[in-house]
C-alpha cells in the first residue's frame, strides 16, 4: 500500500472518529443537519471546519452545525421587514440627526 493511500484512509479514520465524538457531545441536532454533516464529513471535512469560512467572537472557525445554524439566523433576520439595507455604492453613512458618522 501507497504512503499516499495510508494516508487518505488514516484521514478518513480521524473525521469519521471525530464525527463520532462530535454527536456524541453536540446535544440537539436536527435529521437534514446530520444528514447535511455526514455529507460535509464524506467529502473529507472536519466537523469543526465550515464552508462559509465563519470564526467565532474569538476568531477560532466555527464548526459545522454551529456555521450552518448562524447563516441560517443571518438570513432569517435579513427577511425581517426591520432589517436596514444600506445601498452597495453608498461611501459615507449619516447618522440620524444627519451628521456624518
Amino acid at each position: 500500500m501507497t504512503s499516499a493511500i495510508k494516508q487518505d484512509k488514516w484521514v478518513k479514520t480521524f473525521l469519521r472518529e471525530q464525527l463520532s465524538e462530535y454527536l456524541r457531545t453536540i446535544g440537539y441536532i436536527t435529521s437534514e443537519e446530520k444528514k447535511d454533516l455526514l455529507e460535509w464529513v464524506k467529502d473529507g471535512n472536519s466537523v469543526y471546519d465550515n464552508p462559509f469560512l465563519m470564526s467565532d467572537d474569538n476568531g477560532y472557525p466555527m464548526d459545522y452545525i454551529e456555521a450552518c445554524r448562524a447563516t441560517a439566523d443571518m438570513a432569517e433576520a435579513m427577511m425581517k421587514p426591520d432589517f436596514v439595507r444600506v445601498p452597495s455604492d453608498s461611501r459615507v453613512m449619516d447618522s440620524p440627526d444627519g451628521e456624518p458618522f
